[in-house]
């Protein structure tokens, strides 16, 4: 299944250029990091928020700010397939790379469940709800593990 996926990328690599143009790979890391400040920075303050700090951001900002984080993830999430398809499998033999695929799938399993719970409920309904302030503490620090996991992927 893993040499499966490697290949699938390494052949995306080849396709979309990121392999065999430098430019190519730098333009995709540079909106990968784009894709993260528009992840990270809005879905931060709707965590704080859910975590009963900034009590000043409304409803309207909140989704203002999620559909921010939800285009962000989309960016980041297609931009970092782009660069794991450079050298998929130097990134699969790396346990620092396993490891923050396996922390954004828990950060993207809880966001889903926020999701989820904000459709059925409604976002006014959960905000200072203890379910919300815990959610909103783990996506937080989901998050800047995967970030930091990230960045220490280059070191490893």
């Amino acid at each position: 299944m893993v040499e499966a996926l490697v290949w699938l990328l390494a052949d995306l690599g080849r396709i979309s250029g990121v392999t065999l143009s430098t430019p190519v790979y730098a333009a995709a890391s540079a909106l990968h990091v784009v894709g993260i400040a528009l992840l990270f920075g809005p879905i931060a303050l709707v965590d704080l928020r859910l975590a009963g700090a900034l009590r000043s951001l409304d409803v309207t900002a909140l989704t203002m700010l999620r559909t921010t984080a939800k285009i962000g993830t989309g960016l980041a999430v297609l931009t970092g397939v782009l660069l794991a398809s450079a050298r998929p499998d130097e990134y699969f033999a790396n346990p620092t790379f396993l490891a923050k695929l396996a922390v954004i799938a828990l950060a993207l399993a809880n966001a889903l469940a926020f999701e989820v719970a904000a459709r059925r409920v409604g976002l006014p309904a959960l905000v200072g709800h203890p379910a919300a302030r815990a959610s909103g503490i783990a996506s937080l620090a989901l998050w800047l593990a995967a970030i930091g996991l990230g960045r220490w992927i280059a070191f490893t």
